[in-house]
């Protein structure tokens, strides 16, 4: 027994007892206390972040699909771009054959809105477009608010073939001739939807399936890309590889399991090398499969030998969501003449054809979902809290990035679709950037969708 010297000496052994009898006590309420702080900091950080992405979004910056200023190596087997100038103006426009003249030479202007349908008077005529007036304010007001050098959106219904979206933005006027709907550009890793279907369709590929490779995800390096299908230092698997946009995986793909016929093939089950009837001047998407093994995986991956205009890209994202149909576009519901008569009405569904089965569209539609959930286009769709910002909407997409010089720049593409309550658009959008831009195709693409269902 502790021996009692003094009164003092006495209330130190009595507290010393009561600290060791309630010591756990004790040890509960400051590990509650540092909890309770710790989740008040949280919350006010949260707090912060969500009324920033509220009520500043024009000044946040987007993160996009991560920046890889990647050359584009050559396009010598390809046919030079012919540029075409869009000049107002009626001209004589007097009858149906000198309207589908005027069409060569001119873009539709959307500026008058009649019954939710954007209107042009064109000579005796007046041409009312299939163009969503939302999706194409929505997709104007975000070139113009962001001033990207430059951008181009194009969607369209997936089940009809109508084009909801035809806008293109310049920032430097006198150049606007370079960037539109209509002209083919460098596609990037847009490619790799069409070397997916490959593999899917004709390989048996599945989202599972495991693929080895070295290097890192990104990058050209030949001494990775030439190695033998089962050797590698890593291993992703093919849903991951095409959320997350793994070059060298894919050029494996196309190299070893694909190859140039069957890949050929497959492209031009897309339509590439075709001339899709439009009423105005699209040009063809060409794409030319080497027969070099190295050059056909970087063709397959996305870097080399393909042009692809933005119409086509969202034709071939809204094939996936159709059930594998490829549809033809048009772009005018109906033409009325100065009597009020209408002497042009858009009917039918044309089938450019069916490029891939259902089950595939089915395999492709997930691997696109994942892009955003959890692959390279996930910030574009998601605030920096994290949160999805398209409720109730299904949306997928694959994202492009490459360098070009027609425009010169680094070239951000987004392909892809939503759909709710079966309501479905298919869409594409290009911004090319110099160097770093604010907002790039996909988030362009995700502002797209809000107006449109929202």
């Amino acid at each position: 027994m502790e021996r009692i010297k003094d009164w003092k000496s006495y209330q130190k052994i009595l507290n010393r007892r009561k600290y060791k009898k309630h010591r756990f006590v004790y040890f509960a309420k400051y590990a509650a206390a540092l909890v309770f702080i710790c989740i008040l900091f949280y919350g006010f950080f949260r707090l912060y972040y969500y009324g920033k992405s509220i009520f500043f979004p024009a000044n946040k910056r987007i993160p996009g699909t991560g920046i890889r200023p990647i050359k584009f190596v050559k396009a010598s087997a390809l046919s030079k771009k012919k540029r075409y100038s869009f000049n107002a103006g009626d001209g004589d426009v007097n009858s149906l054959n000198s309207l589908k003249e005027y069409f060569r030479r001119h873009n539709p202007v959307f500026k008058i809105i009649r019954n939710g349908k954007y209107v042009q008077k064109i000579g005796r005529y007046t041409v009312v477009y299939t163009v969503d007036p939302s999706v194409q304010k929505e997709a104007e007001k975000v070139f113009k608010e962001y001033e990207v050098p430059y951008g181009v959106l194009a969607a369209l219904n997936p089940e009809t073939g109508a084009v909801l979206g035809f806008a293109s933005y310049a920032r430097n006027k006198s150049r606007s001739d370079e960037i539109s709907p209509l002209i083919a550009y460098p596609p990037g890793s847009l490619v790799k939807i069409i070397t997916a279907s490959a593999a899917i369709e004709s390989k048996g590929f599945y989202p599972g399936f495991n693929i080895c490779f070295n290097g890192t995800l990104y990058g050209t390096d030949k001494t990775n890309w030439e190695q033998n299908i089962g050797t590698g230092s890593s291993t992703i698997s093919f849903k991951e590889a095409f959320a997350k946009s793994c070059d060298v995986a894919f050029g494996k793909i196309a190299g070893y399991y694909v190859g140039s016929k069957l890949l050929t093939n497959y492209f031009d089950k897309f339509s590439f090398n075709k001339k899709i009837p439009f009423i105005l001047n699209l040009q063809e998407s060409k794409a030319y499969m080497p027969k070099r093994f190295y050059q056909l995986e970087l063709t397959g991956a996305g870097f080399e030998n393909v042009r692809i205009t933005p119409i086509q890209a969202a034709m071939i994202a809204g094939s996936v969501i159709n059930g594998g149909r490829l549809i033809e576009p048009y772009i005018i519901k109906e033409i009325i003449s100065s009597s009020g008569k209408i002497v042009y009405k858009h009917k039918g569904i044309k089938t450019l054809g069916d490029p891939i089965t259902t089950k595939t569209a089915y395999i492709l539609k997930r691997l696109m979902i994942a892009t955003i959930t959890k692959g390279i286009a996930h910030p574009d769709f998601y605030s920096p809290a994290d949160r999805y910002m398209l409720p109730g909407v299904i949306s997928g997409g694959k994202t492009g990035t490459i360098s070009g010089n027609n425009p010169n720049g680094l070239y951000q593409w987004f392909a892809g679709f939503g759909e709710m309550n079966k309501k479905k658009i298919a869409l594409s959008a290009l911004v090319v950037e110099k160097p770093v831009w604010r907002i790039e195709g996909g988030g362009v693409s995700e502002k797209a969708l809000f107006a449109y269902f929202f």
